[in-house]
C-alpha cells in the first residue's frame, strides 16, 4: 500500500508537547482552567489511532456526562479527524479513521454502554466529576486482552477519585503526571487571572487555575 502523507491541522501547545510523547501507559494530567487539555485528548486519540498499528483498533474519550462529550468533543474529534476519517456517525458519536481504528464518545453517566466493548485506549476527561467505580469495575477490565492505555485529566474537585489516583500515579515509575497551573503555563493573561482571582474565593481560584486539591 502506499504511503500517504497527512497533514493534520492541530498545533500543539507547548505544555502538552512531552504528553503526547509519554511512552508510559497510564497518565494522570492535572490540568487548570481553560488550557486545551479536552482538544489535546481528541487529538491524542487521533494520533495514537492513527500510529499504534493495532487490528480493529477502538478508543474511547469518556466525559462525567455523554451530553458533555457530545457538546464539549464532538465537534473537536470531527475537525481535527477529518483528514484521516473514512466514516462517521453523529448519532452514535464516532468516527473511523481510514486505518479502520475507530474513536467514540461516552459519558460516564451511563456506565453500561462500556460494558462488553474491548479498548485499545481510553481518554478520561474531568475524572473528579465521575464515580471511582467506573475505573474498576468496568473500564480497566476492557483494557486488560489488548493492553490498552488510559489517562485521566482534569481540575481538581477536593479529596476524591482523581486525587486518590493522582497521588497514587506521582508515587509510581510506571505513570506520566504532570501539574498545569495557569501561573507557570501563562497560557492566561495576567491581567485576566487577577479579575478572576478578585472575582473568586481564594479556594475556588486556587482550585480552578491553581491545580489545588
Amino acid at each position: 500500500m502506499e504511503e500517504v502523507e497527512i497533514e493534520l491541522e492541530y498545533a500543539p501547545r507547548d505544555v502538552f508537547l512531552d504528553f503526547h510523547d509519554r511512552t508510559q501507559r497510564w497518565a494522570v494530567v492535572v490540568a487548570h482552567r481553560r488550557c486545551g487539555k479536552t482538544v489535546s485528548c481528541i487529538n491524542d486519540l487521533i494520533f495514537r489511532a492513527l500510529t499504534e498499528d493495532k487490528e480493529n483498533a477502538r478508543y474511547a474519550y469518556i466525559a462525567p456526562y455523554y451530553g458533555q462529550a457530545k457538546t464539549i468533543a464532538w465537534d473537536y474529534l470531527q475537525r481535527y479527524a477529518k483528514p484521516v476519517t473514512s466514516k462517521a456517525n453523529q448519532s452514535e458519536l464516532w468516527v473511523e479513521l481510514i486505518n479502520g481504528a475507530r474513536i467514540k464518545l461516552f459519558g460516564a453517566d451511563n456506565p453500561d454502554a462500556l460494558r462488553g466493548l474491548y479498548l485499545d485506549g481510553v481518554i478520561l476527561d474531568e475524572y473528579a466529576d465521575m464515580r471511582p467505580r467506573i475505573w474498576g469495575e468496568i473500564i480497566r477490565p476492557l483494557l486488560a486482552d489488548r493492553l490498552g492505555w488510559a489517562v485521566f485529566i482534569g481540575t481538581p474537585k477536593g479529596h476524591n477519585g482523581f486525587y486518590d489516583i493522582y497521588s497514587m500515579a506521582e508515587k509510581s515509575k510506571d505513570w506520566y503526571v504532570k501539574t498545569l497551573r495557569a501561573s507557570q503555563t501563562k497560557l492566561l493573561p495576567d491581567s485576566e487571572l487577577k479579575d478572576a482571582f478578585n472575582a473568586m474565593t481564594e479556594d475556588q481560584y486556587l482550585q480552578e487555575f491553581e491545580c489545588s486539591f
